[in-house]
């Protein structure tokens, strides 16, 4: 199991951000919204996920800490905006011209789709598979998919990858 530990003032200072971001949608859209539950369990490379229908955002611990100034101004934003567009719209494409229109009209930001974090030291488990090209690292869980059946290849010389 992953430990998700996070300082308890890094904690306030992402919530403090989803409350001023509220405020703010609030103000433009002219209209009350419902305050989301605000987990930091977020796995894998995924800096955040909003889940739509439970009104909950689930945010990386360890890719906040290693891009704090950034995460808050972006990231954060990034969420509550699709939990605005459910609450507006209802089902919408998850980056589409709704999406967009807040992030640029409420938010001021760029509707940008995923971050360019670097994710190499957040502890993401890899194992080496082979395949002509090289060695090829892939993640636990795809490991595990693989000890399922599933078969890999390589992206360049489509040779099924096997286990070093």
């Amino acid at each position: 199991m992953i430990m998700t530990m996070i300082d308890n003032q890094l904690k306030k200072e992402l919530l403090d951000v989803v409350t001023q971001c509220y405020s703010i949608a609030e103000h433009v859209l002219a209209r009350r919204f419902p305050r989301p539950d605000v987990l930091f369990n977020q796995r894998g490379k995924i800096a955040g996920c909003a889940l739509l229908q439970k009104n909950t955002i689930k945010f990386h611990p360890k890719i906040y800490e290693q891009n704090k100034a950034h995460f808050l101004t972006h990231v954060v934003p990034h969420e509550i905006a699709h939990l605005l567009v459910w609450q507006l719209f209802g089902k919408t494409p998850p980056h589409g011209r709704e999406w967009q229109h807040i992030m640029v009209n409420v938010f001021n930001l760029p509707p940008t789709r995923t971050h360019q974090y670097n994710v190499d030291n957040i502890g993401i488990k890899h194992i080496t598979y082979r395949c002509d090209c090289g060695d090829v690292e892939l993640t636990m869980r795809r490991h595990n998919n693989v000890l399922k059946g599933t078969i890999y290849r390589c992206k360049t010389c489509r040779q099924n990858l096997t286990m070093a």
